[in-house]
């Protein structure tokens, strides 16, 4: 096996910048495609012979591929304008495919496996993971229906709402809002008409003193205490960290919630994932979220003591879950790629293109 592939259609994406910079520090090739149409693998079975996956390319089957955040290409290069839609159809249907298989054949590593990425972007499918290993969590309603949302508000008192995804808007000004997880106040739930528009997620709120990201690299776990400042209403750090205002500082995981977030990665068949819990005001913890596809350079930007790039590089060059960071050269950090000559071009090519170009911090991508 050679050369490992990320997949990630984001220009933009500096967590596949960064680790196609570290893997070459490494003196390990590596190749990033934006979607299967710039380099997808033959599928093929017969009666007599199980399905197999090959022909990846001049490289040679990848040691690993991260599945890192592909999607359908808007166009096709050296397609007719008549043709667009039938060959775009073509693409999604074969890497539909692709990705149904993957995870259960023999070959590289997949970070992560794309039939278990996708489905792990379920929240319900993770709260039922999590539940089925004894790892508490909020109780959580999922509806549009009116009644039964009071309900639940009624029941549990104070609520937090927030979408199956974070969505941004921009005004004529530039100015730019996203649906981070807020409080429900009762202006919320006045409404029916408004209610059975739109699904959302509801979700008990816990009386925290503190946010922890846990980011599971294969067999490593690494956490990080995320302290934002208080708001009533605003629940989400994500919103602090756009400010700046989140402080961040390095945090002993309990080994029953390290061996559970492990067993959890086994149960969701994830070999990368960050994940979001809580502290409530007694110490306890609770399960709020993981994002397969999530971010966590941030995190060493902060916390240069944390090896988050160099163990996602040994995963990657390595191609197995208990890889060996210790392996890897010293030198290779998220601090030393940003002060690199690759970083500057890198940035300088792809900030003029985004909608807040020059404004984006380093380690985290818009779409976080």
């Amino acid at each position: 096996m050679t050369a490992p592939l990320i997949v990630s259609s984001l220009a933009h994406d500096i967590h596949a910048a960064a680790a196609c910079w570290g893997l070459q520090r490494a003196g390990v090739a590596s190749r990033w495609i934006a979607g299967w149409h710039e380099g997808a693998p033959t599928l093929e079975i017969a009666p007599d012979a199980a399905p197999t996956i090959d022909n990846w390319g001049p490289d040679g089957t990848p040691r690993s591929v991260w599945f890192r955040r592909p999607m359908p290409p808007a166009t096709l290069p050296n397609v007719a304008e008549s043709d667009q839609r039938f060959v775009g159809d073509e693409w999604r249907r074969f890497a539909g495919n692709l990705h149904a298989v993957a995870g259960d054949m023999a070959g590289p590593l997949w970070v992560n496996p794309p039939a278990s990425a996708l489905r792990a972007e379920h929240k319900l499918v993770q709260l039922q993971a999590a539940a089925q290993l004894g790892l508490p969590f909020p109780a959580t309603l999922m509806s549009s229906d009116p009644a039964r949302i009071r309900a639940f508000v009624a029941r549990h008192g104070r609520v937090v709402y927030k979408p199956f995804q974070t969505h941004s808007w921009q005004d004529a000004s530039g100015r730019l809002f996203s649906t981070y997880a807020r409080v429900v106040d009762a202006d919320m739930l006045a409404s029916d008409a408004s209610l059975q528009l739109c699904p959302g997620i509801y979700q008990q709120a816990i009386d925290k003193i503190c946010d922890l990201r846990v980011t599971v690299i294969g067999t490593h776990v690494f956490a990080a205490r995320l302290d934002a400042p208080h708001d009533d209403d605003v629940v989400d750090w994500r919103s602090a960290s756009i400010a700046g205002a989140v402080e961040t500082s390095a945090y002993a995981l309990p080994a029953v919630w390290r061996d559970g977030l492990l067993a959890l990665q086994r149960k969701l068949d994830l070999a990368l994932g960050c994940v979001d819990l809580v502290v409530d005001r007694s110490g306890a913890l609770h399960f709020i979220e993981v994002n397969q596809a999530g971010q966590f350079l941030f995190l060493e930007q902060a916390l240069p003591d944390l090896p988050l790039l160099r163990t996602l590089c040994a995963l990657l060059a390595q191609g197995r879950l208990d890889c060996d960071p210790g392996a890897m050269p010293d030198d290779i950090g998220f601090a030393a790629y940003l002060d690199s000559e690759v970083y500057a071009d890198w940035w300088a090519e792809v900030a003029p293109r985004l909608h807040t170009a020059g404004t984006v911090p380093p380690g985290v991508s818009l779409e976080a």
